[in-house]
């Protein structure tokens, strides 16, 4: 029975506050991230401090009634101790009783917790800094590294593996984070050998999405003017990439700097490479006594292992057989760490006895750096071969991840030997004690890796076995699981939570699908994991990597029959893809006929609905909105066939879009409003929408956009701040960055709010950073030229034809007759009415060819002001009398006010104006013959 205070107090020991009550650990008043598990632990030590507390009593405080390994308990301690910086040999707050239990030693205060306040934790970000090692011997080339930091771009940690180089990197991190207004970012290169993802990798630690052409050029924007310290670490196995990318920072100029460890160096101008030397041992071992002994770093971290291993102590009589293992062990913490977790088997003269041996074995004559990494892989070969044959089968099954694993994770590939629950937990444990396999707390669950040293030894191992094909295989099949449950949970849990579920097993997906898609692989395993990770990649706004593996996946299904579903889901994926990247629009228009013609083909009528809505969005954002209207009529008609409701609904949604862009305002504000009733008493969930909370954004955001049209511009402005709040509180970035492209920026120019335009305008920014959504990029810069143009800057306008042009190039043609209509009127600001007046007419254009007739009494009333400019008052009178005629046809009340204001400034200035014979809707202002429609691509 689990005994708890019943008061509400707090324990105080160092900068450190316990709170049982609220479960919260603070530091100087801020809440410390701790799993539960682990704050029962530390509950129950630091009400019993001073005395000496059982591992049995531990479990049971913490796990009650639930068997637990023992080596559960030991890696909750070993996180605590890096929580509590408790990490020098001489315990500052939890001290081992070896092979008995802990004891709190540091004093401890108790003090009443009552209205004690304090702040949620900070969200933690992906790639954030490990907690603090256990260092020892390193402090100074801590502190001297720290300092070589401050004057140098790039900073490179050289050393034979196992000599600390992460660990050491690790410490210098955290010893200069203050010193980084924009934080710390550890990147583990050693999760991949394909150089490729290097960029990707990288871009995702930073919190950069998307598709960015040119990944690194994105990371160096990125980090341009930011001040972040990045650890690049484990980069040998991919130093060209590793290379190109530094070089390009260090080139820019980049504020930030650049950490990295690797076994060679980079090689790139700004290095400053610094050597790791192994632990310090003596070289004359004659007479030589445990107190010497001690002195020397290699000793003190072998005392130190040994010690919570076993009882063990450092005499005159074992000191020279420690030393000399040292010796052996080349200094290598590493080495020596394995080497220790084999005290309880050997005494230190036969350990000694041992390894010499085995080293032995392999010879000598090379190069220091290459002898001390022959000593590492010699020390593990000779632990490995002290393994049981559990122990050795699953140590060699393990190193198939390319990352963490937990303990289920490893249950599922020891299913492949039929080892028992029992087996598996004894061996892991096993492993864990000696060192071949660490242990660490992630979301309060016991998780485990293979360090890159000990993986490359068990994967060779493996490739010796005849199960290594299978082996492959069983990961490839785990993953898949993995994903298939990913795409049952999406629907019922927040974003970040499903994120960041699955964003640990990255690294295992492009593992299997290499596997898969291999020589040796199994493509139809290949093609069912990409299919189940679709909605991953989609989340994670992967698209670079979505676009890569799809199109791969896309390959190996083509020509076989049987396909047909699989099929049609990634040519779906990889249409959509290419549509967020602005792929050309004749290839993403390709893409999606592609998709339909599979998706009907696969008899699959959810699929087939997916993807008329997915080409029926394509078609909008070209310009193309009757053809959308064409593609939404086949889909609802198809819907109330089959009384979907869910999918009608979310049809007649997206044809609001398309409507509203044609001008049917009236039509458009009855069906919303119609739709938000029926969205109040229910609409099932469907395959193209997670939330109920998506539909009410989207209905809400359009019927903004047409309320400011119609005259009610402050609702229209409530509304769509109230739409931007609801996506940040839940995340949804893309969604966000749609609104804010599409409405709150347009709404913010025309109402002549400078300050609301560059509130947005930073909100959109801030996600193109963060989601890199190549879709939005050319209308931000449109829209922050349009600001600095307003602000007097002269290069304001070139940038804003450049936008557009891009636009335009790329087809994706929505909203451009606007974008041209307002640089129209910005050129007219500063007298170029010749530039101006081709501006209008351009834009007066591209409204015939894509039907955005809701524009047209804007762009009009534009087309008047400029002719007005050149002195042509007869035809600028006919076109603002037109504009006003098509202004009230469509129910445009505000463009209608708008063109009156200009009206009256003309009456004002003794400049009146004339009916003119132009009919609504067809007012080109002075295009006196139309060119044929171009036809849409199929």
């Amino acid at each position: 029975m689990r005994e708890r205070l019943t008061a509400d107090v707090a324990f105080r020991f160092g900068a450190f506050q316990l709170v049982p009550s609220r479960h919260v650990l603070l530091r100087d008043g801020k809440p410390v991230k701790l799993g539960g598990r682990a704050l029962d632990i530390l509950h129950l030590l630091v009400r019993r401090a001073g005395e000496e507390v059982t591992k049995r009593e531990l479990n049971e405080f913490a796990w009650p009634n639930v068997f637990v390994d023992e080596h559960n308990l030991k890696v909750h301690i070993s996180n605590l101790r890096r929580v509590l910086e408790d990490t020098l040999p001489q315990a500052r707050y939890i001290a081992t009783v070896v092979g008995r239990g802990y004891r709190f030693v540091a004093r401890v205060h108790l003090e009443n917790a009552d209205g004690a306040t304090f702040a949620a934790p900070e969200e933690e970000v992906g790639c954030s800094l490990p907690l603090l090692p256990t260092l020892i011997g390193r402090q100074q080339d801590v502190e001297n590294i720290g300092r070589s930091l401050d004057q140098v771009p790039l900073l490179t940690l050289v050393g034979a593996g196992g000599v600390g180089k992460t660990s050491l990197a690790i410490a210098v991190a955290h010893l200069k984070h203050g010193a980084f207004a924009d934080g710390v970012r550890f990147v583990d290169l050693s999760a991949t050998d394909d150089p490729s993802l290097v960029p990707h990798i990288i871009s995702a630690c930073l919190g950069l999405k998307g598709d960015p052409t040119d990944p690194v050029g994105a990371i160096v924007e990125h980090l341009q003017f930011r001040r972040l310290l990045i650890v690049l670490d484990n980069c040998e196995h991919v130093l060209p990439m590793a290379a190109t990318i530094v070089a390009r920072l260090v080139g820019a100029g980049v504020r930030s700097r650049v950490l990295a460890t690797s076994r060679e160096p980079i090689g790139v101008v700004g290095e400053d490479v610094q050597r790791v030397e192994p632990l310090r041992f003596p070289t004359v071992k004659g007479g030589l006594t445990a107190a010497e002994a001690s002195t020397f770093s290699s000793v003190q971290l072998f005392t130190v292992l040994a010690k919570e291993a076993v009882d063990f102590r450092l005499d005159d009589a074992n000191a020279l057989a420690v030393v000399s293992l040292c010796e052996a062990l080349d200094g290598l913490p590493l080495a020596i760490e394995i080497a220790a977790a084999q005290i309880s088997n050997f005494s230190p003269a036969d350990l000694l006895e041992s390894v010499v041996n085995r080293l032995d074995e392999g010879g000598d004559g090379r190069k220091v750096s290459q002898a001390r990494h022959r000593t590492l892989s010699a020390t593990v070969e000779w632990s490995y071969r002290l393994l049981s044959i559990d122990e050795a089968t699953i140590f060699r099954l393990l190193s198939v991840f390319a990352s963490h694993f937990g303990m289920a994770d490893v249950a599922y590939m020891a299913g492949l030997v039929h080892l028992g629950s029992f087996q598996i937990t004894f061996a892991l444990g096993s492993l864990v004690s000696k060192s071949l396999i660490s242990a660490e707390i992630r979301e309060d669950q016991v998780c485990y890796r293979l360090l890159e040293s000990t993986k490359c030894y068990a994967a060779d191992a493996l490739l010796r076995e005849p199960i290594a094909p299978e082996a492959f295989r069983q990961h490839a099949r785990l993953v898949l699981t993995s994903f298939e449950q990913s795409t049952v949970e999406w629907g019922r849990l927040q974003s970040s939570v499903w994120l960041s579920r699955y964003e640990g097993r990255v690294g295992d997906l492009r593992k299997a699908l290499d596997w898969c898609f291999g020589d040796d692989g199994d493509p139809s395993l290949g093609i069912d994991i990409a299919v189940a990770a679709i909605r991953f990649w989609n989340e994670r706004s992967s698209i670079s990597e979505q676009l890569f593996q799809v199109g791969r996946a896309l390959e190996y299904s083509d020509g076989a029959p049987s396909e047909g579903l699989r099929q049609a889901v990634l040519a779906q994926s990889l249409a959509y893809s290419m549509t967020l990247a602005r792929r050309p629009q004749h290839e993403a228009d390709q893409a999606w006929s592609r998709a339909l013609r599979l998706s009907k083909l696969s008899e699959n009528i959810e699929r087939y609905l997916s993807a008329m809505y997915g080409k029926a969005l394509f078609l909008i954002y070209s310009g193309r909105n009757e053809d959308a209207l064409a593609v939404l009529d086949e889909y609802l008609n198809l819907a109330r066939e089959r009384g979907d409701w869910a999918s009608q609904h979310d049809g007649e949604r997206l044809g609001t879009l398309a409507g509203m862009h044609l001008g049917r305002i009236s039509e458009v504000q009855q069906t919303l409003e119609r739709l938000a009733q029926d969205l109040l008493r229910g609409v099932p969930t469907s395959s193209i929408v997670r939330y109920q909370e998506q539909r009410y954004v989207s209905i809400h955001t359009t019927l903004a956009f047409t309320r400011w049209l119609t005259g009610e511009p402050e609702r229209a402005h409530k509304m769509t701040d109230e739409m931007i709040l609801k996506l940040e509180d839940v995340g949804q970035l893309m969604g966000q960055s749609n609104i804010l492209a599409l409405v709150a920026l347009p709404l913010a120019v025309w109402s002549g709010d400078e300050e609301r335009l560059e509130r947005h305008l930073s909100l959109l920014r801030r996600n193109l950073d963060r989601e890199n959504i190549r879709l939005w990029e050319p209308v931000y810069r449109f829209y922050a030229g349009v600001a600095r143009h307003h602000a007097g800057d002269a290069q304001s306008l070139t940038e804003m034809t450049l936008a557009v042009q891009e636009l335009l190039d790329d087809g994706m043609l929505v909203r451009t007759p606007m974008y041209k209509g307002i640089l129209a009127d910005s050129l007219l600001a500063v007298d170029r009415a010749a530039d101006a007046l081709k501006e209008i007419d351009a834009a007066l254009f591209l409204q015939w060819q894509t039907d955005e007739a809701w524009c047209l009494p804007e762009l009009l009333r534009i087309k008047s002001r400029v002719l007005r400019s050149l002195g042509e008052e007869a035809r600028a009178s006919e076109v603002m009398n037109a504009a006003v005629d098509n202004a009230r046809a469509i129910g445009a009340h505000e463009l209608e006010a708008r063109i009156l204001l200009d009206r009256t400034e003309g009456l004002a200035t003794g400049r009146g104006h004339e009916r003119p014979s132009v009919p609504p809707h067809s007012a080109q202002g002075g295009l006196e013959e139309k060119p044929p429609r171009p036809a849409p691509i199929e």
